[in-house]
């Protein structure tokens, strides 16, 4: 080897020598450049990412953030950890039973207090618990007062109700005024062979009237007429029916219910008859009234209708 190309060789490997030394200056500022570079690199693609993220995901599903939390590292305060926690649950702290008669008493108070307060929004006047009393009294006095006239508007229906019935049983003399009896049930004359009730003798035109309630059967002429010339029968509510005979006039009707001492005539001489009198005959239940050999004494029939002739 030549000299000059030792030499020329020398100032090279001096350089090198030398250049060796400050190495890790550079490479330590060419590390950090790249790193810078890649810094900034790395954070235009997370926006990047990030934008094309927040455009295509819609607003009701946004993103859990993660945070990692290196050990030895700070939380920031943002992250802090809430000293008390959030429950969405069902779970609720129990609350105290009231009672039954307590919440009575609280809606009967709240509704009263309702009352009042609507009586007094409309001006009206609450009412007074005294007076109150006082009415129900005075109500209850005048239901008492009522319940008592009811009582005696009964007993008064039940008294007449009473009489009614004793009239219904209770009969009438048939002659109305003065009479004499000229014949009995069963007497023997010259008028009769065998008398087959009784005479009331008084003058023509005397009234006559029904000596118990039934309906009449027959008003005036009928098959009787012969003897009995104008006659009525009435029949009473047990079957037996009496026979008037020989009237002047006769003021009822066929099927005409009536009571006793209604009017149902006057005394005449009609049929055969030898003076103006009145004959009556009874007829128990089942035979035809104007057969006069099946009639009975009127006198027991009269005296069990409480009528004395």
């Amino acid at each position: 080897m030549s000299p000059t190309s030792l030499f020329g060789r020398r100032p090279a490997a001096r350089r090198a020598l030398v250049d060796t030394k400050p190495n890790w200056l550079h490479r330590g500022l060419a590390v950090l450049a790249v790193s810078a570079l890649g810094v900034g690199v790395a954070g235009s693609v997370a926006l990047t990412g990030s934008a094309q993220s927040s455009s295509a995901t819609p607003a009701t599903a946004q993103p859990s953030v993660v945070t990692d939390v290196v050990p030895g590292v700070k939380v920031p305060d943002a992250f802090d950890a809430r000293s008390t926690s959030v429950t969405r649950g069902n779970a609720r702290p129990p609350v105290a039973a009231a009672t039954a008669a307590g919440r009575l008493s609280a809606h009967a108070a709240e509704a009263e207090a309702s009352a009042a307060e609507s009586a007094a929004s409309s001006g009206e006047q609450v009412a007074d618990p005294q007076a109150i009393e006082a009415r129900a009294e005075a109500l209850a006095a005048t239901a008492s007062s009522i319940e008592k006239q009811d009582d005696t508007l009964v007993a008064k229906r039940k008294k007449a109700i009473a009489a009614a019935k004793a009239r219904a049983t209770k009969g009438c003399v048939p002659v109305v005024g003065g009479y004499t009896i000229a014949a009995r049930f069963g007497d023997v004359g010259a008028w009769a062979r065998y008398h087959t009730g009784f005479d009331f003798s008084a003058p023509i035109g005397t009234g006559l009237r029904a000596p118990t309630a039934g309906v009449v059967m027959n008003a005036g002429p009928g098959p009787a007429s012969g003897w009995a010339g104008n006659y009525v029968v009435i029949k009473q509510a047990d079957g037996t029916q009496v026979l008037m005979a020989h009237m002047s006039r006769v003021s009822v009707e066929v099927g005409q219910k009536v009571s006793p001492c209604d009017s149902v005539g006057a005394v005449g001489q009609t049929g055969r008859a030898f003076g103006p009198h009145m004959h009556f005959e009874v007829y128990p239940k089942g035979i035809e009234p104007g057969d006069v050999y099946k009639a009975v004494d009127p006198l027991p029939w009269l005296t069990k209708m409480h009528i004395k002739p």
